[in-house]
C-alpha cells in the first residue's frame, strides 16, 4: 500500500511541483493552500508525513504543529521556511517536527528526508507496535492466581516496577516461573521501551558464555575472526536476565562482580572498560547461601545481587491457583491446535489437586498441552492425563478415596508398583509420613525404610 503525503503550503506552484515529483516517487500525495483545509485534510486522511510551511496565510506553522502532534497516530512532520535559520529549526524539531528544511531547497534532497523520515518512523512504529503487545502479553493479568502467594507477588511488583532497582534474585523451584517474572517486571517498568536479554548459565559452555556475556574483540581468540558485543551491551538501558545464575562458574563470578556492582566491564581481549546502564536479573533454583558456604558461589556476588530477593512460591503452595491454571492452557491450547476443549472431568480436577506437582507450572502446561492435542470433541479425555511416573509408562488418576493405575506391561515391575503406591499415598496426605503409613496398613518406621530405599525422603 502506498503511503501518503500531505503538502501544506500557500505557494501553489511548489506543492505542485513537490506533488508531482513525490507522485513519481510512488506516495500518494494531496495539498492545501492554507492552515485550516490543511488540517481538514489532515484529520480526515490521516497521512505518513505532512511537509509543513511555516508561514501560512491564516495561521503560524507551529501553530499548526501543535494541532498535528495530537492526531493518533500522528503523522511525520517537515517543516519547511525561506526565513529560517538555527534557532528556528531547533525549536521547531523540540516542539515535535521531524526535520526543518530551508527554502529554497533541492527536490532530490527532500526526496531523501521524505524517504528516510517514513523509514524511522515505521521502524519507531514497528518498535511501538512490539512494546505494546509485549506489555499486554506480560502484564500483571499473565501471574495467573488468587492465592495469597500470588497476590503477595504482584503486590510486590507493584511496588517494583515504579522504581529502578539494579539487582534483582529470584528463587524458587524449577518451573515456578521465575523467567516469567522477570519479564513482567521488565515490560512493566521504567526500562520497558528497552530491550530485556535473557542468558541461561547452565545452558552454555563456561568459554562461550563468557564471549555472551562481555562480548570480545577480532582476533582475541581462535574462531574471533570480527569483534562482536556482548549481551551486556546489546541491553543497555535495559534488563539482562541470567537464569541458573547458580550454575556459573567461579572464575565467570569474578569477571561478573564488577559488572554488577560497577556496570563497567571488558570485552574478551578488550583494553579499555566500556560502561553501561543495565538491571541485572538472576534466577536460580539453588540455595545460593549454600553455595556460599560450600565456596561454589562467590559471597561477594552474592550480596551484590541480593539487594531485592524474592521466591516464587511452588505449585504445592497455591493449590488453589491450579483450577484457574488449567482453564488457562486449556484456552490457550484451544486456540494453537483448534480444539473446542471445554470440560474438565471431576476425576482429572481431583488428580490435579492431589498431585505434588514437582515440576510446578511447567509440568501443569505440558500435562495439559498433552491432553488437549491428543483429546475429541469437547471434554478433556482422562486417558491422556499422565502425570506422576511418566517415564514409567505409568498414569495415575485419583482423589482422596480411589487410587487408579494405568500400567505399561513391558515395563512392570514390582518395585515400580510399590514405589507409586506409596508415593500416591504421601501426596494424598500431604506427605505426612504418619498418616500415609496408617492409610498403607504399615508402621511408621516401615514407610520411612522404603522411602529410603526409594529415594523420596528429600
Amino acid at each position: 500500500m502506498s503511503q501518503t503525503v500531505l503538502i501544506i503550503d500557500d505557494e501553489e506552484f511548489l506543492c505542485k511541483k513537490l506533488s508531482e515529483s513525490l507522485t513519481e516517487e510512488g506516495f500518494l500525495v494531496s495539498t492545501a493552500n492554507d492552515g485550516e483545509s490543511g488540517l481538514l485534510l489532515a484529520r480526515r486522511d490521516n497521512p505518513d508525513l505532512i511537509l509543513l510551511d511555516l508561514r501560512l496565510p491564516d495561521m503560524d506553522g507551529i501553530e499548526a504543529l501543535g494541532q498535528i502532534n495530537n492526531m493518533d497516530p500522528r503523522p511525520v512532520t517537515i517543516l519547511m521556511s525561506g526565513h529560517g535559520n538555527v534557532d528556528m529549526a531547533v525549536s521547531a524539531i523540540k516542539k515535535g517536527a521531524y526535520d526543518f528544511i530551508e527554502k529554497p531547497f533541492s527536490i532530490d534532497k527532500l526526496k531523501i528526508i521524505v524517504k528516510n523520515a517514513l523509514v524511522n518512523v515505521g521502524l519507531k512504529r514497528s518498535l511501538d507496535t512490539r512494546l505494546r503487545s509485549e506489555r499486554k502479553q506480560y502484564g500483571f493479568h499473565s501471574l495467573i492466581g488468587k492465592s495469597a502467594a500470588v497476590r503477595n507477588i504482584i503486590e510486590l511488583f507493584e511496588k517494583l516496577v515504579t522504581t529502578d532497582p539494579k539487582t534483582i534474585l529470584i528463587g524458587g523451584e524449577s518451573g515456578t516461573g521465575k523467567g516469567l517474572a522477570a519479564k513482567v517486571l521488565h515490560h512493566n517498568g521504567v526500562r520497558a521501551e528497552k530491550p530485556i536479554i535473557e542468558l541461561n548459565c547452565a545452558a552454555i559452555p563456561e568459554t562461550l558464555l563468557e564471549s555472551e556475556l562481555f562480548g570480545h574483540e577480532a582476533g582475541s581468540f581462535t574462531d574471533a575472526k570480527k569483534m562482536k558485543t556482548g549481551i551486556l551491551e546489546d541491553a543497555n538501558g535495559g534488563t539482562i536476565f541470567l537464569d541458573e545464575i547458580g550454575d556459573m562458574s567461579p572464575s565467570l563470578q569474578a569477571k561478573l562482580v564488577k559488572a554488577v556492582e560497577e556496570r563497567t566491564f571488558r570485552r574478551i581481549g578488550g583494553k579499555r572498560d566500556i560502561k553501561v546502564d543495565v538491571r541485572v536479573v538472576a534466577a536460580t533454583n539453588k540455595d545460593l547461601k549454600d553455595l556460599v558456604e560450600k565456596n561454589v558461589f562467590r559471597e561477594d556476588l552474592y550480596h551484590r545481587l541480593n539487594v531485592i530477593n524474592f521466591e516464587m512460591p511452588s505449585l504445592r503452595e497455591r493449590r488453589e491457583d491450579i483450577p484457574l491454571l488449567t482453564e488457562h492452557f486449556i484456552g490457550y491450547f484451544n486456540v494453537d491446535f483448534n480444539k473446542n476443549i471445554k470440560h474438565v472431568p471431576e476425576e482429572v480436577e481431583n488428580a490435579f489437586m492431589s498431585y505434588q506437582w514437582p515440576g510446578n507450572v511447567r509440568e501443569l502446561r505440558s500435562t495439559i498441552e498433552r491432553a488437549v492435542l491428543l483429546s475429541e470433541g469437547d471434554t478433556l479425555n482422562p486417558k491422556y492425563v499422565q502425570i506422576d511416573g511418566q517415564s514409567k509408562g505409568i498414569k495415575i488418576q485419583g482423589d482422596e478415596h480411589k487410587m487408579f493405575f494405568e500400567l505399561d506391561m513391558d515395563k512392570l515391575t514390582l518395585e515400580t508398583v510399590e514405589e507409586m503406591v506409596i508415593k500416591k499415598a504421601l501426596e494424598l496426605n500431604s506427605w505426612n509420613q504418619t498418616k500415609a503409613a496408617e492409610m498403607l496398613g504399615v508402621t511408621r518406621q516401615v514407610l520411612r525404610n522404603r522411602m529410603i530405599k526409594m529415594d523420596l525422603l528429600n
